[in-house]
């Protein structure tokens, strides 16, 4: 020996695929809340699935028709009034160039309200499988820690199959 520091055994006769196998079980064994659900179960559960998500975008757009004007025509007042300010230096290019700009803020103003629409629904339907699970706002952030560490948790253990496997 050179003097190295040999690591240290906290579980003496355990190995170390042992350990990450039971870390792994008990990981799965934490359930959240009032259910029998452990970590990557409820993440599933307030994942929303592509048919839910077409559902929140039918009903976006079903939102959206009742905004006063349709987005081509607000891209029509844009391109025109660049259009005037280009070609008139007076007050019917400045008139033009108002135009643009309030169309413009028009279409960003309704891409915020889409991107708030999207979020909003997605953070409410979170939200609402919490309630009905029963689990804190605390144990939802561990619910996302815990989730992550089973993830890498189960990796290491396919790795270790793997390995073993191929011995």
């Amino acid at each position: 020996m050179t003097g190295e520091e040999q690591p240290k055994n906290e579980a003496p006769g355990m190995s170390l695929e042992q350990l990450v196998r039971l870390k792994k079980e008990v990981g799965q064994s934490i359930n959240y809340g009032n259910s029998r659900l452990n970590a990557i179960q409820v993440t599933e559960l307030q994942r929303m699935d592509a048919t839910q998500w077409a559902k929140v975008k039918r009903d976006y757009h079903e939102w959206a028709k009742g905004m006063r004007v349709n987005v081509l025509v607000l891209l029509a007042i844009a391109v025109g009034g660049i259009i005037l300010w280009l070609y008139f230096k007076n007050w019917i290019g400045i008139a033009g160039a108002i135009c643009a700009v309030y169309a413009v803020i028009n279409i960003c103003k309704r891409e915020g309200h889409r991107e708030g629409y999207m979020d909003g629904y997605d953070a409410g339907f979170e939200g609402g499988v919490n309630r009905a699970l029963g689990i804190s706002d605390k144990e939802a952030l561990e619910v996302h820690e815990m989730a992550t560490e089973m993830k890498i948790d189960d990796l290491s253990v396919a790795a270790l199959d793997k390995k073993k496997s191929d011995n």
